[in-house]
């Protein structure tokens, strides 16, 4: 195929595919989808040359060919020939075998719908003396940046990573996988319009080890089995977009695997994850590596059979301050653990809360504080038995550093178990409700000294001179109130039990 042919045949196919899919070098699109929170640094991105007939390069003309056992050397070939100012390389419909590949600044990989680009099988794919984690299928070579992985369609633009007799092999013996793709280090990637499945360890990672930093992934759709599938292969450990470097955005992605859906690890921060479907996996995950990371923000998102909703979890040793965290307009659905705070991550069996070691509070100690959960509602909450799962909120900090300064706001969630609280302060307003379905007197399961604010049961708020008084249940006569002497007014309110300042307001 010459390349005029080639670009007639782009220009043909991209006018079948939605108006949100890009081709070549244009970032206008993600520029006008930006959504950056207010007071945060936008993210860059990839800036490529434009793309024209000189600098796209097709695979085939490089000796890749579909009846190829493998077409490693040819694809690196043509990645290779893309001019130093930047360029395009075309993967063209048709299944691709291969194994690692590395994209130098500048480029373009681009699949067309109705290519797949196949990993070479388990046994077959290349290791460093055993050793597949530096084996990345699709990563940046020497810290290159301005880089665009992107697709035509998210049905058949795939990357198919062969994953089964990996999760196979790994539960035999524990061993470190590929990822599909790695972007190590650099600066301003893109990953958009396509599909990642059977992967067989993680699917998309932005930044590693503190290097890494704006990283832009939108309109991709990840599939692998879930980790706790009752028929056929599960797959462990293959999380959606792990993120371990500042500035990232993620949006309009739909994930489905076995574990974390999207995952900020350490340096992760001014992460804004949104508009995403989440099915199985683990949830909208922070951590367990979780030092340095702050202002990171979920929002919109809608989770079904998803194991958990939010999830922040770490241990000591692994993390630090951790803090402006924000999960707001999301639904879910059949979640087993809606809202999911622990310090306790290495201990499978959590000790009891009277009974929790304390240790020294150092650097590296999880302090988590100033997290903001508001609309969100949970329906179908399963029963699990089991002391650490299944409740509709469950956070538990450390005795030597509580989690502190929780918000939930707005919050719905129906289970079957009330809520386990201990070494936390955690605040209720805008008529949270968390329901226990199979015993409606007992909001909370277990509670050791948390700290708690406002009503959890769909009271309304009202203010009395100034002052916050959460309403825990509706009446239909309105009396005066009295506040122990201390608050003297009067106000007209429903009778019923008040809490103001921690102290019971009578009204009669």
């Amino acid at each position: 195929m010459n390349h005029t042919t080639l670009l007639c045949s782009l220009a043909a196919g991209l006018m079948a595919v939605p108006m949100t899919a890009n081709a070549d070098s244009d970032v206008s699109k993600e520029k006008a989808s930006q959504n950056t929170p207010q007071g945060w640094r936008a993210v860059e991105l990839p800036s490529i040359v434009a793309i024209t007939e000189a600098n796209t390069l097709n695979i085939e003309d490089y000796g890749a060919s579909i009846t190829s056992a493998d077409n490693t050397v040819a694809i690196q070939r043509a990645l290779d020939a893309v001019p130093e100012e930047g360029g395009m390389v075309v993967v063209p419909a048709g299944t691709w075998l291969c194994g690692p590949l590395q994209v130098k600044a500048h480029t373009v990989l681009h699949l067309a719908a109705g290519a797949t680009l196949r990993l070479l099988p388990f046994g077959t794919y290349p290791s460093d003396n055993g050793n597949y984690k530096t084996k990345t299928f699709l990563t940046n070579r020497n810290n290159a940046s301005d880089i665009i992985i992107e697709g035509e369609s998210t049905s058949s633009s795939i990357v198919d990573g062969q994953g089964a007799a990996w999760w196979k092999a790994v539960e035999q013996k524990k061993f470190d996988r590929p990822a599909l793709v790695r972007f190590s280090s650099g600066s301003r990637f893109l990953v958009r319009n396509m599909r990642f499945e059977n992967a067989p360890g993680v699917n998309v990672t932005i930044g590693q080890s503190g290097k890494g930093s704006h990283g832009t992934v939108h309109d991709v759709v990840i599939r692998e089995p879930s980790s706790t599938a009752s028929t056929g292969q599960k797959s462990h450990n293959t999380d959606g977009i792990p993120i371990w470097a500042p500035y990232v955005n993620v949006y309009n992605c739909d994930i489905s695997n076995g574990d974390d859906n999207v995952v900020v690890d350490s340096d992760g921060q001014y992460v804004h994850v949104w508009n995403c479907k989440f099915g199985t996996g683990h949830g909208a995950s922070i951590g367990s590596f979780t030092e340095r990371v702050h202002d990171v923000l979920w929002e919109d998102i809608s989770f079904r059979d998803t194991d958990s909703g939010f999830r922040l979890k770490s241990q000591r040793g692994r993390s630090g301050q951790v803090y402006n965290i924000t999960m707001r307009n999301c639904t879910m659905q059949n979640v087993m653990n809606p809202i999911y705070i622990e310090c306790w991550y290495d201990k499978s069996t959590k000790p009891e809360p009277s009974l929790a070691p304390t240790a020294d509070s150092v650097a590296t100690t999880p302090a988590f504080h100033d997290i903001l959960i508001q609309h969100v509602t949970a329906t179908a909450t399963p029963y699990k038995k089991s002391d650490k799962a299944a409740f509709p909120v469950y956070i538990y900090g450390l005795p030597e550093s509580p989690v502190h300064r929780v918000t939930l706001d707005d919050v719905h969630v129906d289970a079957k178990k009330g809520m386990f609280l201990a070494y936390c302060d955690v605040t209720f307003t805008g008529g949270c409700s968390i329901k226990n379905l199979t015993d409606s007197t007992k909001y909370i399961a277990k509670r050791y000294e948390a700290n708690i604010t406002g009503s959890y049961d769909g009271s309304e708020t009202t203010a009395i001179n100034g002052v916050k008084v959460s309403k825990p249940m509706s009446h239909d006569y309105a009396y005066t109130y009295t506040l122990l002497g201390t608050l003297r007014s009067q106000q007209s309110l429903s009778r019923g039990v008040y809490i103001v300042n921690h102290h019971k307001v009578l009204v009669r």
